[in-house]
């Protein structure tokens, strides 16, 4: 994987400006919300549009695989920002979903198609 600067840095700064999106409805985990979306958005946006990959199919599959999760971490942390809900199920549901996409990213990057 090779790193596009200016790509990576409006992933960052994305992610940075939708999890502040999310902390300002201001519910009751709204800085739980906050880290967990930024990290959740970085991770997924970062290699969707700040990387470029050796083989075409594994950029696309890699792509679509995080774009898919990128979808399902907003459904979630705006579900989590707006409703109230103990830490914890934050906390297990939001790293779940992260540690799933990171187990099928690395799968879909090591394949050699």
């Amino acid at each position: 994987m090779k790193i596009n600067p200016v790509n990576f840095l409006i992933a960052v700064l994305v992610s940075a400006i939708l999890a502040y999106a999310l902390w300002s409805f201001g519910g009751d985990l709204k800085n739980y919300v906050a880290i967990g979306a930024f990290v959740f958005f970085a991770g997924t946006l970062a290699p969707m549009i700040g990387g470029s990959f050796e083989l075409s199919r594994n950029s696309t599959n890699l792509r679509v695989t995080s774009a898919v999760f990128f979808v399902l971490g907003l459904i979630i942390n705006g579900l989590f920002s707006m409703i109230t809900f103990p830490a914890t199920a934050y906390i297990v549901v939001s790293a779940i979903a992260f540690l799933l996409y990171v187990f099928l990213a690395n799968a879909v990057y090591g394949a050699r198609q």
